[in-house]
């Protein structure tokens, strides 16, 4: 997998996508990404570095806590539809402030200020899920079930995205991205 390979390029410093001028000229014409990654806003996170992939390579959705709402679907859809990408990765990642502020607002039965209520209500189901197992590490616990619950959310929602799925033609994958090591680890 291009992704899996890529990542290894990272780990070992050694990237093949360092001169991002090659293909301009072909990439003003169209885009034709072969992936869509769901992710983080943390600016630690950055797909294309993550992955050693090129412009154009990626079609990344970002938006803090990596989970999937109405805008994300359709930009999926999108990318499915329209551009034909083959895989969708939800990829959460270590030290996420917003699933630990999730922790936080259900700990202390608060909600935060502003709009962030609306990241803390969208994350809180993978929160809710992990705690009753009670596990050592609850914010991985929690990370990695929100990339999962994400990745099933890619998978069945229809009509596109589902029936893409069923015919096979694209796959959804959940991941962690481990901020000091710079390993992503496929759930």
């Amino acid at each position: 997998m291009r992704l899996k390979e890529g990542n290894a390029r990272y780990i070992a410093n050694a990237p093949i996508n360092a001169d991002h001028s090659v293909g301009r000229i072909n990439r003003s014409m169209g885009q034709q990404p072969f992936a869509a990654v769901v992710t983080c806003a943390d600016s630690r996170v950055v797909p294309e570095l993550i992955f050693d992939q090129g412009p154009g390579d990626l079609f990344v959705i970002r938006v803090a806590g990596n989970f999937i709402n109405e805008d994300g679907l359709a930009s999926l859809e999108f990318a499915a539809a329209v551009l034909g990408i083959r895989a969708i990765l939800v990829l959460g990642h270590t030290s996420c402030g917003a699933v630990d502020a999730t922790i936080k607002s259900i700990k202390d039965n608060t909600l935060p200020p502003g709009h962030l209520p609306r990241l803390v209500n969208a994350i809180r189901p993978a929160v809710y899920d992990v705690m009753a197992s009670n596990p050592d590490n609850l914010l991985a616990a929690a990370t990695a079930k929100n990339a999962q619950l994400n990745a099933s959310v890619a998978a069945t929602s229809g009509p596109i995205l589902a029936e893409f799925h069923e015919k096979g033609t694209i796959t959804s994958a959940a991941a962690i991205y481990d901020i000091a090591t710079g390993k992503v680890a496929f759930l």
